[in-house]
């Protein structure tokens, strides 16, 4: 940047204060970047937006992305879900003040705010949103603020012990990379403020930033508040189906990305179960995965094995899941920040034990050189291979004492005086996980709150674009991103092969691009990488059951040359090198049988299948009953809970969660409701031990004393949403 970073920032306990700093120092026209999810300035942002509403001489444009708001409730039985919600979980929560404005449309005529990422689904329909939305891959995003004229980022930080320093924690993603471009950029006014609250995690490596970084700091009670919680969904067969198919794909000893939500919470929980029950992992696998499907998956056979080399995750999006999996003893790959040494140890020349091997190695591989010179030396430092007591002067190395060491690696006497103190001891630089944003329920920002030092220094939170772009220090990325595996789930994937995952064929956005593409690109760039592409085979749409596997769509998020793996609950496609027809023949295989008649006559119609192909039996009974029958067994229910992952709700409001998932779906007929609301009746006059889960839960809604007849109907089909649950037996948590 131009400017000369100040010794201090300027610092507020009042954000309104705050404010009357930043328009003396900026200016009246203000373009904001505020990251996305968890890592918002909420109070600085909400009093910046009330002085501009208040004064239309302020041009305000705010850029960001995946905006949180606390959960609304759309129906009377919503509302009483959560309301208890709101006061234990988001009572302390400042909502964004732009958003209610953006949903009435009320926006003033001084302030646009645009998003890259919406919430999925959250803003169809409304123009505002839609007509504000910026269409960018992840990774072009930070271009995109500075071309934007972006003058301030504030964002959410955790302050350190010594007070020194100010960690980005959770959003190093756009922030590191728009600094580094404003700094290349001669006179490129930038500044950059912190609302500082302790109950952020404090996260290390590159999230790291010296307080002479920032101009602005906000500090005090008011901005030390609970994060924005995201408890986990619950998680169907269907998820659990495609979950346990990702998971026979992936490589002992190689590199993961997955994201939030309830397919990435099913594929670590069957990742987990591969590593700490793998007889019953291979037998859902089996029973998925019929010999004759294996020929869709070409040269990607089943990997059932537990993991002894473990995963590597290089993920833009932290999802719960990495913390579980660190646990199992699954995400335990670590990687180093040299080329040199990454290859050496995944060829296991060397270990991660510091020793005379180490030297040896790095020498014969022409990364340090004989004798050694200044920068070898502090290249071996930084690693801890080289005692750190030792220094340059001049063309000489010297002992704490001034005493001339020597160079030379020819000896054993030599080699052992330079290791030192690093002899036996770790390798430094090791980490198990490099991601941009995180974001999760309570119980993961606790844990990573709560995390012993060692163990969090392996987290590198950093630049997006070192995540998701090959372009810099590509020989280290490809060296530690080993057989790659990239999970990113779609609304729809056409029989050709293209993917659609951000928007309709009307042209509205349901969420983004995000780095879907980013991930898609590298994939196919890295030795042994993988994409894979998730998407349920069905979905419910005003109450009726269509294919997400469609002929055609006008819109794709993925173009078809870029095809690699698709995934339905029904199985594995592999289309990386497939002819058209090949492609499209293995992709009606994975699709539910419901819809593959048509799709297969659509695809004789257009001369890509011949006239006379027909689908192989094996694949003409993909239907959600044969998934349900695979899960069917106590012992397979038993390792399949709702929440696998746990969750914030209580017990009674994680059975209401699943059951009220089932009614909005059953709601759509209104005669599919008649049998839930009969059920329910006979469950509320039943006050036996059987019935008291569903009581209590009768109870945390408030339908116990309800006496309006409407209220009392809406409680009978709660009612009998919750038996059907119960009768299930699934578990609601993992054990």
């Amino acid at each position: 940047m131009a400017k000369m970073p100040q010794r201090d920032p300027q610092r507020f306990s009042c954000a309104e204060t705050c404010v009357d700093a930043v328009l003396e120092k900026v200016g009246k026209r203000i373009v904001l970047g505020l990251p996305l999810g968890i890592g918002k300035a909420n109070h600085f942002a909400n009093a910046l937006y009330a002085r501009a509403a208040a004064d239309p001489s302020i041009s305000l444009t705010i850029f960001t992305a995946l905006t949180l708001e606390r959960p609304l409730g759309h129906s009377e039985i919503e509302r009483r879900f959560i309301q208890p919600l709101l006061d234990r979980l988001y009572n302390r929560y400042q909502d964004l003040a732009y958003t209610p404005a953006r949903r009435k449309r009320m926006l003033p005529d001084n302030i646009e705010v645009c998003e890259f990422f919406l919430q999925p689904g959250s803003f169809l329909g409304n123009p505002t949103v839609q007509q504000d939305y910026v269409s960018s891959n992840y990774t072009h995003v930070a271009r995109d603020l500075i071309d934007r004229g972006v003058n301030v980022i504030a964002q959410m930080v955790s302050p350190a012990a010594d007070g020194e320093q100010l960690s980005l924690s959770s959003n190093t993603d756009l922030t590191l990379p728009v600094l580094r471009m404003a700094r290349e950029l001669e006179n490129y006014p930038l500044f950059l403020l912190g609302e500082s609250n302790p109950q952020l995690p404090f996260l290390g490596n590159d999230a790291l930033l010296d307080m002479a970084e920032f101009d602005f700091l906000l500090e005090g009670d008011t901005f030390d508040v609970p994060l924005f919680p995201a408890p986990s969904p619950p998680v169907s067969f269907t998820e659990y189906g495609l979950a346990f198919h990702i998971a026979s794909l992936v490589v002992d000893g190689g590199t993961l990305q997955v994201g939030i939500g309830a397919l990435g919470d099913a594929v670590c929980h069957a990742l987990r179960l591969r590593q700490t029950d793998n007889e019953q992992f291979r037998c859902v696998v089996r029973d998925l995965t019929c010999d004759d499907s294996l020929q869709l998956r070409q040269k990607l056979p089943p990997m059932l094995e537990p993991f002894s080399h473990g995963l590597y995750g290089a993920s833009e999006m932290v999802p719960p899941g990495f913390l579980h999996l660190r646990r199992a003893g699954v995400l335990k790959r670590e990687v180093y920040p040299d080329a040199d040494i990454q290859r050496l140890l995944d060829d296991d020349v060397i270990t991660t034990t510091v020793n005379e091997e180490t030297l040896l190695a790095l020498r014969d591989s022409g990364r340090i050189r004989c004798p050694l010179t200044e920068s070898d030396t502090v290249f071996l430092q930084k690693m801890g291979i080289v005692d750190p007591s030792y220094s340059w002067r001049g063309h000489r190395l010297m002992t704490p004492d001034g005493e001339e060491e020597e160079c030379d690696l020819h000896s054993e006497h030599g080699r052992r005086r330079l290791l030192g103190r690093c002899l036996n001891e770790p390798l430094k630089g090791a980490t198990w996980l490099h991601g941009g944003f995180y974001l999760g329920p309570a119980s993961m920002y606790e844990e990573l709150r709560e995390m012993p030092d060692d163990e969090r220094a392996g987290i590198n939170m950093t630049a997006i674009d070192f995540i998701n772009d090959l372009q810099e220090n590509r020989e280290l990325k490809v060296a530690q991103r080993r057989s790659a595996r990239f999970v990113n789930s779609a609304m729809m994937v056409t029989l050709n092969g293209a993917v659609i995952s951000d928007g309709l064929e009307n042209g509205q956005v349901v969420s983004g691009v995000g780095g879907q593409y980013n991930f898609v690109a590298q994939a196919h760039e890295l030795p042994g990488g993988r994409s894979i592409i998730a998407v349920p085979a069905t979905r419910r749409s005003n109450g009726e059951i269509k294919s997400n596997i469609v002929w055609e769509y006008p819109h794709c998020t993925i173009p078809r040359h870029l095809r690699d793996i698709v995934v339905t609950e029904y199985g594995v496609a592999d289309l990386r090198g497939k002819t058209d027809r090949d492609v499209i023949t293995a992709m009606l295989c994975i699709c539910d049988s419901r819809f593959q008649g048509e799709l297969l006559e659509k695809a004789k119609s257009a001369v890509k299948v011949e006239k006379d192909y027909a689908i192989p039996l094996e694949f003409t009974e993909n239907t959600p009953e044969r998934i349900a029958a695979v899960f069917a067994d106590e012992k397979s229910l038993r390792l399949l809970p709702h929440f696998p992952l746990g969750t914030d709700f209580t017990d009674e409001e994680a059975l209401l969660a699943v059951a009220l998932k089932e009614l909005k779906r059953q709601s759509k007929k209104w005669w599919k409701m008649v049998p839930l609301v009969l059920t329910g009746r006979r469950m509320w006059k039943d006050h036996s031990e059987e019935n008291a889960w569903i009581h209590r839960c009768l109870e945390r809604m408030a339908f116990e004393g309800t006496d309006t007849y409407e209220h009392r109907l809406e409680g009978y089909a709660v009612a009998g949403a919750l038996k059907r649950f119960i009768d299930l037996k699934r578990p609601l948590r993992w054990d």
